[in-house]
């Protein structure tokens, strides 16, 4: 032990003084290599299995150009508006904005003139989104404009998703909606929620909740005798 010490010390004595910081800095900028590609990995792996780590921006929730609020429209509890009151929820269907989910590929985002049929009289002039709709449609100001709604779910570019099967298969067949966050297990509102989550109560933005991945297509199809064959979803 002794015989150790002594070389530590004259190790000390000899060593050059860059060498001396030089070490320590090289260990830390290792752990610090090591440290972020661990990360690196982490969010990789979790993004290719199921959804991204919510840093950066990957929380899945996209700010849109106007707040429209899910819940006031298709939950059925008391909530506060853009002023702070509270209202009453409408528990509209979702089919009634998304009009050609049943019949159409995609699920149709309703155009502004649809918003102003009711918005024209429904709402507080002191509203700040309800002053941007019937500025979009017209209602007041001279400068009617579509609002650019920013997609939410997304599949890639070489994935053909129809809704209207979708949609008919589990209207017909409740019992096979297996991972409805919102309990809901009828209707066009249980439906939707199988991939979509629980809108109606997305207080905000309408955040993606399922990861939507091929495995979970190809699970499900499997589990309702549906094709698997890679023509049905691919082009």
């Amino acid at each position: 032990m002794a015989a150790l010490l002594e070389f530590l010390r004259e190790k000390h004595r000899t060593t050059p003084l860059w060498l001396k910081v030089l070490i320590p800095i090289l260990g830390l900028g290792t752990l610090g290599v090591v440290a972020v590609t661990g990360a690196v990995l982490a969010f990789v792996i979790t993004a290719w299995l199921g959804q991204p780590i919510p840093v950066l921006g990957f929380d899945q929730s996209i700010e849109q150009p106007i707040p429209f609020s899910h819940t006031i429209h298709a939950g059925t509890g008391v909530y506060e508006n853009s002023l702070g009151d509270q209202v009453q929820g409408l528990g509209m269907d979702c089919t009634f904005c998304h009009r050609t989910v049943t019949t159409q590929a995609n699920a149709g985002i309703p155009p502004v003139q649809f918003c102003a049929y009711c918005h024209q009289v429904i709402g507080k002039d002191q509203s700040e989104p309800l002053t941007q709709i019937r500025m979009a449609a017209g209602v007041i100001g001279d400068d009617p404009h579509p609002i650019n709604w920013k997609r939410v779910h997304r599949m890639p570019d070489h994935v053909r998703f129809v809704h209207e099967p979708h949609i008919r298969y589990l209207t017909a067949n409740p019992e096979a909606i297996t991972n409805s966050t919102s309990g809901v297990k009828t209707g066009a509102a249980g439906v939707c929620s199988t991939c979509h989550g629980d809108v109606a109560s997305m207080t905000k933005t309408v955040t993606q909740v399922e990861p939507l991945k091929m495995g979970q297509c190809v699970n499900c199809h499997r589990d309702n005798n549906a094709p698997t064959d890679c023509a049905s979803c691919h082009h």
